[in-house]
């Protein structure tokens, strides 16, 4: 859980694949080599990696499943490209990675849609294109979605701060990135358990998984003067929570939901005498893209995805549901994983290729 992400330099592992890149018609899928190892060339196109706990974390996965592969009889080469949420750089990037011949491409989409021309000439070169977290929802590119259910994790927090607080209670609403489909899943979830549990918005804002902008958006409506139990936050909670330090604001009632060390850290620090606060801690697991990655292999491998898998079958999407959240209520359970977390550590798990390939493959 303590690795960092190192940027593996790819070289290109066999004459063929290079002949591969010069056209659109010459990529040859990768055979078992002599030795009976596969050699696999894949590039992840992520968002945002630097001061992103969750993007760190979700490559450092992505790095410990292409070693797992080794066991599989894969030889995986790996490349990271980094789009800064900006769309245009990140199909620059992609169109890149399709010109030089990589057996996967695994994306974190900026944007939901407007990529499908280009997702369409890696698909005619017989390349396996991949979205991992963030969901691509144009239905005419057959490709594979494989995320986390972002709506359970805003409904979840919200119907958990409205058993704390109860009917009636206000509260503030920081959401993450407007126009990313993970940020507006989330918030129809976050809205949804609002209205079922009677919970009045009176603030908000928008960090964009930032956490300078985190607590800038919190310290501006503490020093509104606005008056709320409850912080509802998607993520960079503990950014959000500096800002009750700094100025010196009484805790609210309930604040959530994060997964970070830092942010467990906090919550026992804050509840280790009695019940100060309530609070959501909630994965949002970043091994998505490893999980998305064992999808790939297993494609490779030969093996054929079920037909009943899929939670929206128009875009080929699976959700993978978070394995660990807790409360105040059970805190006590996950005492070691808090502590035996770096501050800036996300909470993960990625399913291996054995996993996926018992569970959606036939």
């Amino acid at each position: 859980m303590k690795k960092w992400l190192a940027v593996i330099v790819v070289l290109c592992l066999g004459v063929a694949l290079l002949a591969a890149c010069a056209g659109d018609s010459g990529y040859t899928p990768p055979t078992p080599g002599e030795d009976g190892i596969t050699s696999v060339r894949m590039v992840s196109h992520n968002a945002i990696i630097e001061g992103n706990p969750y993007r760190v974390r979700y490559e450092a996965d992505i790095v410990e499943a292409v070693h797992a592969a080794s066991a599989h009889g894969f030889s995986v080469s790996y490349a990271s490209a980094v789009s800064n949420w900006d769309s245009a750089v990140e199909a620059q990037q992609i169109q890149h990675s399709i010109n030089e011949g990589y057996d996967i491409i695994l994306v974190n989409p900026v944007a939901p849609t407007g990529m499908d021309p280009i997702i369409e000439r890696a698909l005619e070169t017989g390349m396996l294109y991949i979205n991992a977290d963030c969901i691509y929802e144009s239905p005419d590119v057959s490709i594979l979605n494989i995320g986390t259910d972002q709506y359970y994790l805003g409904y979840r927090t919200a119907t958990y701060a409205g058993d704390v607080l109860g009917s009636g209670a206000k509260v503030v609403m920081i959401a993450a990135m407007e126009g990313v489909s993970a940020n507006r899943d989330r918030q129809f979830g976050f809205q949804d358990g609002m209205r079922e549990k009677g919970l009045v918005e009176v603030a908000g804002g928008n960090h964009n998984w930032n956490p300078v902008e985190s607590t800038q958006v919190m310290t501006e409506i503490l020093n509104s003067g606005v008056e709320f139990d409850g912080v509802l936050i998607s993520q960079c909670a503990e950014d959000a929570l500096a800002a009750f330090d700094t100025t010196g604001a009484p805790l609210p009632k309930f604040f959530g939901f994060n997964d970070t060390g830092q942010w467990m850290q906090r919550m026992f620090e804050i509840n280790a005498d009695s019940r100060v606060m309530d609070f959501m801690v909630l994965s949002n697991p970043p091994g998505v893209g490893a999980t998305a990655l064992n999808f790939g292999l297993n494609q490779l491998l030969g093996r054929q995805l079920r037909d009943d898998i899929y939670d929206d079958a128009t875009i080929r999407s699976i959700l993978i549901m978070p394995r660990i959240q807790f409360t105040y209520d059970d805190m006590e359970q996950y005492r070691d994983l808090a502590f035996g977390m770096a501050p800036g550590d996300a909470i993960t798990f990625w399913l291996t290729i054995d996993e996926v390939a018992r569970e959606y493959f036939r």
